[in-house]
Parts: structure tokens; C-alpha cells; sequence
């Protein structure tokens, strides 16, 4: 499902942050928020949160840094996804 415009302009006027790099990232690809909150174990508004800039807090930060990773490497949403699922250990 395709960002929305708003999500999409927060995330490109957010600060520079651990939060807005995976936002960046994400939106790029068009790996979900769904998806992202499935990996890192946060909730959707958590997720939102990040993305517009909030703050990584620590016990989120390694999962976040592992995604951000595989979203670098990865040329679709779909190979980050199999990617994140075989290193979450998450069923497809």
C-alpha cells in the first residue's frame, strides 16, 4: 500500500534522524509501515512516530538499525521482505 501524501512529506522534511533514515527508506521501496512495525516489534503509531522524525529509543534501535540495512541492499519491498523475515525470524 503507497504511502500518503502527507506521510510522504514528513518523512522528506523530518529531521535527520535514525527514525527518518528508515522513513526515507522505507517510502523508497514502499516497504509498509505494517511491515516495519512486524520486524522491529513496535506499533504502527510507534512506526509513524519514527518517520517523522521521534526519537529511536534504545530497545528499538538494534532492530531498527538491522532493518535499515537490509532496506539499503534490497531493490524491492518484496526482497527487503524476505530479507527482514529471514533475519527476524518472521513467518511471510
Amino acid at each position: 500500500m503507497p504511502y500518503s501524501t502527507d506521510t510522504i512529506y514528513r518523512v522528506k522534511k523530518g529531521p535527520q534522524s535514525l527514525g527518518n533514515t528508515l522513513g526515507r527508506l522505507a517510502v523508497g521501496l514502499d516497504f509498509s509501515v505494517q511491515r516495519i512495525a512486524k520486524a522491529t516489534n513496535a506499533t504502527r503509531q510507534t512506526v509513524y512516530n519514527w518517520l517523522s522524525g521521534g526519537e529511536v529509543m534504545g530497545a528499538y534501535r538494534p532492530n531498527v538499525e538491522r532493518l535499515i540495512n537490509i532496506l539499503q541492499t534490497a531493490k524491492t519491498a518484496d526482497e527487503a521482505w524476505e530479507a527482514a523475515c529471514r533475519e527476524f525470524n518472521l513467518q511471510a
